[in-house]
């Protein structure tokens, strides 16, 4: 059975509107009978390998008994004919969303300073990952999410909340026996190899904050083409001298010689970004949602956008 505006795949949730559509499926805002709204991924158990699957719901199910306020949890998982659906909290949209907003209503990439403030809350879900042991991943290493890239980096209010853990591999783990795993251009290149290992997702989280605050201008034409990367996707030389040694760091083809931490590069950035920022953009919450509760720096003004356009989706989620 197809997906349609007021059906009901689970009892009590009826969707609502179709949020985005991909490869792995679709995800849709459902509205519960206690008129709170979440995030339904429906997962065709029939077209995608059942590793993926396991895979995903097995570390979700994990995270979401240890919780952390920077990674989307998981409600709940249903069985619905071929489908499998993931219960997830309901987002107001993601940092390629954000990013669309500031140059739809400001003319400009993302400021770096606010999107400094972003990148900090998605370093610290990730060093969690990074030192988290669970008895469902076989590893001694913590974990590394594998996929980071704008549209896995959902917004709920101010607060930035990590998504898409289909990937996520433990650090030192074989990932996959051919091809790489992840996303270009923030693939980092030990992905190619078919291995994660500390520092995997630094690399894809500086590729991200370029991205942010730039667009494509940093980045060889031949990153963004989608071919197998023969370098790194970033031309150091069009970043602005007081960031370059800080990105080539982050970027650098041997993982040990980036820094220790997520963090640690991100304060690193932080010594240097230092300029003021005009009045920050901020995604209109998704219907029947609000700001009430979440916490704000008091530096935000609310601007009011024309909905929020949803791309392509990912194992788990947007993106």
């Amino acid at each position: 059975m197809a997906q349609e505006v007021g059906l009901q795949p689970i009892p009590g949730y009826r969707l609502t509107k179709l949020l985005g559509a991909g490869a792995f499926g679709e995800v849709w805002e459902a509205e519960h009978v206690d008129s709170s709204r979440v995030a339904l991924k429906f997962l065709d158990c029939r077209q995608q390998p059942s590793s993926l699957i396991a895979s995903e719901v097995r570390i979700l199910r994990a995270l979401a008994e240890i919780k952390h306020p920077n990674i989307i949890p998981l409600l709940g998982v249903h069985a619905w004919g071929k489908y499998l659906i993931l219960v997830m909290e309901l987002a107001d949209g993601s940092l390629a969303d954000l990013h669309d907003t500031y140059i739809e209503t400001a003319g400009m990439h993302v400021p770096p300073d606010h999107a400094l403030e972003l990148i900090e809350q998605a370093a610290q879900a990730l060093d969690f990952l990074a030192t988290l042991r669970l008895p469902a991943i076989t590893t001694v290493r913590g974990l590394q999410h594998c996929d980071i890239k704008p549209s896995n980096l959902l917004l709920v209010g101010d607060r930035l909340k990590v998504a898409d853990f289909g990937l996520c591999s433990g650090s030192g783990s074989v990932t996959h026996r051919k091809g790489w795993k992840g996303t270009l251009p923030y693939a980092a290149p030990e992905l190619y190899g078919g291995a994660a290992t500390v520092g995997t997702d630094q690399f894809a989280l500086a590729v991200t904050f370029c991205e942010l605050v730039m667009g494509s201008r940093p980045f060889w034409p031949s990153a963004l083409s989608g071919d197998p990367p023969n370098g790194l996707p970033i031309d150091l030389t069009k970043l602005r001298d007081k960031e370059f040694p800080i990105i080539a760091r982050a970027l650098h083809p041997y993982p040990s010689s980036r820094y220790p931490t997520c963090m640690d590069f991100v304060q690193a950035l932080r010594k240097v970004i230092v300029q003021p920022r005009p009045a920050t953009p901020r995604l209109a919450p998704q219907s029947g949602q609000t700001s009430r509760g979440r916490r704000s720096s008091g530096r935000h003004r609310a601007v009011k956008f024309s909905p929020v356009r949803m791309g392509n989706i990912g194992p788990s989620g947007r993106g």
